[in-house]
């Protein structure tokens, strides 16, 4: 059985993935995603990496930053079509791409969300803001590893970035600030196996992204989260997803859902298991099933 890894400018570990799936699948082919292209026919299909034709493969684990996510799209529904055995629906990335339509699906699904509000004008996010409450989260709604994440206590620290963000032209959503500590939790879901480890940022600060200078730590995950972060992966699509989980009074938020999540051996020693492994083996068995069924 083959195994094709297509992976972005994000994806510094997925030589982990390929050490595990070497004694898995019987070839594994990593590609970049600026080697991999598109041939359309009037019958079928190509996605060819050098001679490798994708769509041939059992299984192709994608791997990629936010500015591939258009790519991505494409690249996901071609192979799906195809019968190759991915981790994620054909719409997928769409909703990962945009974190405010991710939201919105989460809040369709009845995932506890923050509220958040998506505007294209520094007036009408001024106004919205009064409505969230201070202080107030703004996205870029593309970004990876907390960049185009910011905090404004007061109208005063939200204008300027706002003003700055339609001179930019870049959309944003505000976000309403739920306090948890400066620690959050990465909860990993594989199937039906879900893990964890938390986040922190070790008392000084809000963000806990590893990226960041967070670090990670033993997770104290409710059943209550674990059910968020499945029903949040489920609910975009996810077969193998992060959610970012806080624990607060009124109960689990999720913060965001992401496909290419941070792996590492630190992570795994942290959880206590090869969570590596675990992606690897749940793609193999996928993959051995729609064999079968085919």
């Amino acid at each position: 059985m083959k195994l094709g890894i297509v992976y972005g400018e994000i994806s510094t570990k997925h030589q982990l993935i390929m050490e595990r799936a070497e004694d898995i699948f019987d070839s594994v082919l990593a590609a970049p995603i600026d080697g991999v292209k598109f041939i359309h026919g009037e019958d079928e299909s190509k996605v060819l990496y050098k001679d490798a034709d994708l769509t041939e493969f059992d299984a192709v684990y994608i791997r990629i930053a936010d500015n591939d996510m258009m790519f991505a799209e494409h690249l996901v529904e071609v192979l799906n079509d195809a019968g190759v055995v991915t981790q994620a629906h054909n719409d997928t990335y769409s909703y990962e791409s945009n974190k405010f339509y991710s939201m919105k699906i989460l809040a369709e699904n009845g995932v506890k969300v923050p509220d958040s509000v998506y505007t294209l004008s520094p007036g009408v996010a001024v106004d919205a803001a009064e409505g969230l409450g201070y202080p107030i989260i703004m996205k870029t709604v593309r970004g990876a590893g907390g960049e185009g994440v910011m905090r404004a206590g007061s109208e005063n620290e939200l204008k300027p970035v706002m003003d700055t963000m339609k001179s930019l032209e870049q959309e944003i959503c505000l976000q309403e600030f739920k306090e948890h500590g400066g620690e959050d939790t990465r909860i990993i879901t594989i199937g039906d196996y879900i893990t964890a480890y938390s986040r922190s940022s070790g008392g000084n600060g809000w963000r806990s992204n590893i990226s960041g200078g967070g670090e990670r730590i033993e997770a104290d995950v409710t059943e209550k989260m674990k059910q968020a972060a499945y029903r949040s992966c489920r609910a975009v699509g996810f077969e193998i997803g992060g959610s970012d989980v806080i624990n607060t009074e009124e109960g689990p938020y999720v913060l965001e859902v992401n496909g290419s999540f941070g792996i590492s051996e630190e992570m795994n020693e942290i959880i206590g298991e090869d969570v590596v492994l675990k992606m690897v083996e749940r793609m193999h068995k996928r993959a051995l099933k729609r064999q079968r069924e085919n």
